[in-house]
């Protein structure tokens, strides 16, 4: 408990120090429960709203899309529960799976550039080791 402790507090002046950088980042703020708050940089947001929202949010139609990641709801997850999804966002954009081939075809639009897989699995990483206290 004093580890999670520790951890939350450590994020919160992470986060804190982060909001004063003159950056234009999103925190995401957990709505019901969750134990942790963290930012999603502008450009990341921008790349997640593109090439992967329409699919991972609660108003989705994609039922397996909301269900295997939820964006609105990733801040109200557990800290354990949270570097799991963002480990899993970095490995399925990093082996190109994300987003699905299905997708692609009817929107190509939405192919992720090798830039914004470097800038997604890179957020991704950097918060896995924040939220892990390493």
């Amino acid at each position: 408990m004093k580890n999670l402790i520790l951890v939350f507090a450590i994020s919160a002046f992470s986060f804190s120090i982060l909001s004063f950088t003159g950056s234009e980042n999103i925190p995401i703020a957990p709505k019901s429960g969750g134990e942790n708050t963290f930012v999603i940089p502008t450009d990341v947001q921008n790349i997640i709203d593109n090439s992967c929202y329409g699919c991972h949010n609660s108003e989705s139609s994609s039922t397996k899309g909301k269900m295997k990641l939820n964006f609105d709801k990733l801040a109200d997850l557990k800290v354990s529960k949270q570097v799991g999804k963002l480990m899993k966002i970095s490995k399925v954009v990093k082996k190109g799976n994300m987003p699905p081939e299905k997708f692609l075809k009817k929107y190509p639009e939405n192919a992720l550039s090798q830039e914004e897989t470097d800038k997604l699995t890179s957020w991704a990483d950097g918060l896995t080791k924040e939220l892990s206290g390493e």
